[in-house]
């Protein structure tokens, strides 16, 4: 791949993280990164100093001339109010270095188009209404000057209607491969959207009379792409800017199989995300975007254990994870990475401790207290086995 492709981190000194790399030795070849830890740990700072490097060399900089620059900048205007934010970026590039795979620092600045981003947490889709159509050339050419992630996807549904508004004029111009581009596109984001709300057989309608799309369920329930729920908005949020973009990347070059390359930070990706949705996230945005290299931050035992070739970093215990946590069980993650004594939550742990005590004393009158008291809690297993210990020690059964 001629894609400099980040292979390891080199932490100077950022926040709580100094003096280590991520990971020890460089990767060699193409793997995601994902780093976990406790809070606190640096995760979010590490993400940000990656960010911070990526646009300047997105800007044709390297990090040491973004450095001189912004030093000479504090030079020759010592008295502007922007000298102390001018100060801190300088901190921040020093904090951390970035090693690229065939470190081909050229391919950022020679104007072949990737996709280098950074979504933060607590990411919601806050879309813009729309009511007309706009000059497509002049609508792409704003899009292509955002590279805030915020301020992209806002625009998204105006790219909805821009499509299938010039579709129609496709249709009337008799433009064959523009018109089944589009279908292709509106096809696959109907995918996306039954994979991410797990309901394959959803409808993506256009009312053009509203200019408004509409999600229909499965179970005949209506909504549009605001009133989704925070963790799937969080999560499409991701999705439809890297669609789009990608969307915008094949268009400038003709060619609508074209896989952009690119590396694409996310902040705790699993934000009100049910568990299922957890484990499916990264395998749906790797096999739609096999050339992104995806830096996740994650507290998340089923996004660490959930995608094949990927590097996973403690910031905690400063250690690189095993490679046979890819595939591991949620209760295996529990305990050996994420240090609890069992995989068991704090309820079902005491109801244990309870009736472990019991049990010893032979007390039949905390054996009831606990079937009365934990009613809720217990699986019918449980409850059984509980009763029969009940009955045994009636009977006068030792073992």
């Amino acid at each position: 791949m001629n894609f400099p492709y980040i292979n390891q981190i080199i932490v100077h000194n950022c926040y709580a993280s100094k003096g280590f790399n991520i990971p020890k030795e460089p990767l060699g070849v193409f793997k995601h990164i994902v780093l976990t830890g406790k809070n606190g740990s640096g995760k979010t700072t590490i993400l940000n100093r990656i960010g911070l490097i990526l646009n300047y060399l997105q800007d044709g900089k390297t990090k040491e001339q973004a450095i001189r620059s912004l030093a000479d900048s504090i030079n020759i205007y010592k008295n502007n109010p922007t000298r102390s934010s001018w100060e801190q970026s300088i901190s921040e590039l020093k904090d951390i270095d970035i090693i690229f795979l065939n470190n081909n620092f050229e391919y950022f600045s020679n104007n072949e188009p990737s996709i280098n981003l950074f979504f933060k947490a607590h990411r919601r889709i806050e879309l813009q209404e729309v009511k007309t159509v706009t000059i497509e050339e002049d609508f792409l050419s704003t899009l292509n000057k955002h590279k805030n992630t915020d301020d992209f996807t806002k625009l998204f549904k105006q790219y909805l209607v821009n499509k299938k508004v010039y579709e129609a004029f496709d249709y009337m111009g008799n433009k064959t491969s523009k018109i089944n581009q589009s279908q292709l596109f509106f096809s696959n984001l109907k995918d996306i959207l039954g994979n991410v709300l797990e309901d394959k057989g959803l409808e993506l309608v256009f009312v053009q009379e509203s200019f408004e799309f509409y999600i229909i369920l499965s179970d005949g329930r209506k909504i549009t792409f605001n009133n989704l729920s925070e963790g799937f908005s969080a999560f499409l949020s991701v999705v439809m800017d890297l669609l789009t973009r990608t969307d915008l990347i094949r268009k400038q070059k003709d060619d609508f199989q074209y896989q952009p390359n690119g590396i694409v930070l996310i902040d705790e990706p699993e934000t009100h995300l049910h568990l299922s949705m957890q484990y499916n996230m990264l395998p749906l945005l790797s096999s739609l975007f096999p050339n992104i290299q995806f830096i996740i931050a994650t507290h998340s035992p089923a996004v660490i254990s959930s995608l094949e070739n990927t590097m996973v970093y403690d910031l905690t215990s400063k250690n690189e994870v095993a490679d046979d946590i890819i595939g591991s069980s949620y209760s295996e993650l529990m305990i050996n990475h994420f240090g609890l004594t069992n995989e068991y939550s704090p309820i079902v742990s005491k109801i244990f401790e309870e009736v472990n005590i019991a049990a010893k004393n032979k007390d039949t009158e905390a054996l009831r207290s606990v079937l009365a008291k934990y009613e809720t809690f217990l699986t019918p297993a449980l409850k059984l086995d509980i009763e029969f210990l009940l009955i045994k020690i009636k009977n006068g059964c030792h073992d």
